[in-house]
């Protein structure tokens, strides 16, 4: 019944399509058509009483839902903080998925442990942290960030001699949270899932970069856990690590890093100025699948004190086989998860030191052409572009919202809205290895005609009135 998994041919037709997406993708409407999604329709129907016919599914799969996806792995797609993908991470991606290891010990899949080893080195060595720095390789930084808090918090309580693993949390020390205005919705959920509260964060006024302000920041202690930025998910903007960090430490505070898709510019000579200081925290978030473009999967949490993560997150049963190698689940909340790191391995494999440099600060590169050509058409560029966020507005929020709605109706490009400061903005992020000049050119002509196509509304509204 299941025999398929040795036929050739069931293969071959995959990669038919997946290359035919491929090459399609460049060129194609990064968003779908209306059409597209219509025909969605067709995924509609009851379970099926029997088995299927393999090739009937993949051809279905390919014809219908291809041409409903968001062209990510083009080059002009700038919505949320989306990377496109290397190639030969896509292409390691196909064997990873043919092994299909399971990943909690080394005794499940020697090959991940050892390439977990040897990432975690490298990490360490791009972003500059010391040597007893271990790694937990994630789904993403929602998830790291949760690891690296879980960790703060264990070390905190183990300080004021409160078991939490034992006692929870019910009559527990109080924990302080220290925070900037503008920290990232995903530190607000991490927060909420580990028993804190929202209501317990310290808020700290941010600058209009949406950088914090340090000398706004209170007293720490060693109950607090100091969240920190780099890379404001609009403007791009790092808070500034050296300085806030060497106070931080002098209270004995955890300090964490959201470090998303920013911690990255660490890799790149001319932009790691930005990042100065980030080794004196204790605990960092980053993903691979953000700035570094790895398949998706792929977020890595960061910590100095190995003890802390380990004891906040490992489980035990007389079934698990802890061994003298790599046992990765010791890193993550996860028992069962995807071998995620050999992607990552592959794709910092290929790019090596030069290509991450040239990778992160050709990003920087385009997201300063799409600023300044959009400003020399009139747009209102609102953000400092440090890295490769670019915060647009048009001449209220009304055009602002018309000009983003005709945008993605285009399709030429596809960006997001948010809000900045109460202000309605249009929010670009450029992420992919595969976004050239001429996209950014193209995407510019779209901006352009979107808000003429605005304007023209508007004016025809006022004339007919």
């Amino acid at each position: 019944m299941f025999s398929e998994l040795l036929k050739h041919d069931l293969f071959e037709q995959a990669k038919d399509y997946a290359l035919e997406y491929a090459e399609n993708s460049i060129d194609r409407n990064v968003y779908p058509t209306d059409n597209a999604i219509e025909n969605l329709k067709v995924f509609d129907e009851s379970l099926p009483d029997k088995i299927g016919e393999s090739k009937t599914i993949i051809e279905k799969l390919h014809k219908y839902g291809s041409p409903a996806t968001v062209s990510q792995i083009g080059g002009r797609y700038f919505g949320l903080v989306n990377g496109g993908i290397i190639p030969t991470a896509l292409a390691v991606k196909w064997i990873n998925d043919f092994w299909d290891q399971n990943t909690p010990l080394y005794v499940t899949s020697p090959i991940t442990s050892k390439l977990e080893t040897i990432v975690e080195n490298w990490l360490k060595e791009i972003f500059n942290l010391t040597t007893d720095t271990v790694a937990g390789f994630v789904s993403g930084t929602s998830m790291a960030i949760l690891c690296g808090l879980a960790a703060a918090r264990y070390r905190i309580y183990r300080r004021l001699d409160w078991d939490v693993n034992s006692k929870g949390l019910i009559n527990a020390p109080k924990i302080r949270i220290v925070a900037g205005k503008h920290a990232h919705g995903t530190v607000l959920k991490a927060v909420t899932l580990l028993g804190f509260g929202k209501d317990i964060i310290e808020w700290v006024d941010v600058d209009n970069q949406g950088r914090i302000i340090p000398d706004l920041i209170p007293e720490l202690d060693e109950r607090t856990i100091l969240i920190l930025q780099a890379g404001n998910v609009n403007s791009g903007a790092f808070d500034s690590f050296q300085d806030i960090c060497d106070k931080a430490k002098q209270s004995n505070a955890w300090i964490h890093i959201d470090g998303a898709f920013g911690l990255w510019a660490a890799g790149s000579e001319k932009l790691s100025y930005l990042t100065k200081g980030i080794e004196k925290a204790d605990s960092w978030s980053v993903d691979g699948h953000k700035t570094l473009n790895t398949p998706y999967d792929s977020g890595i949490v960061l910590c100095k004190d190995k003890d802390a993560l380990v004891s906040a997150l490992q489980a035990s049963g007389s079934y698990i086989v802890y061994g003298e190698n790599r046992d990765g689940m010791l890193y993550t909340p996860e028992m069962s998860r995807r071998a995620r790191a050999v992607e990552l391995w592959a794709t910092i494999k290929y790019l090596g030191k030069e290509g991450i440099d040239e990778l992160v600060y050709g990003l920087h590169d385009r997201a300063k052409q799409f600023a300044d050509g959009l400003s020399k058409y009139g747009f209102k560029i609102l953000n400092e572009v440090v890295f490769n966020q670019v915060i647009v507005a048009c001449d209220n929020d009304l055009e602002t919202e018309s000009t983003l709605k005709n945008i993605q109706e285009l399709r030429d490009c596809w960006c997001g809205g948010s809000q900045w400061f109460d202000k309605k903005v249009i929010r670009i992020s450029v992420c992919s290895w595969a976004t050239t000049e001429k996209d950014i050119d193209i995407s510019i002509n779209s901006f352009v005609k979107a808000r003429e196509m605005t304007k023209n509304k508007i004016n025809g509204l006022q004339s007919s009135r």
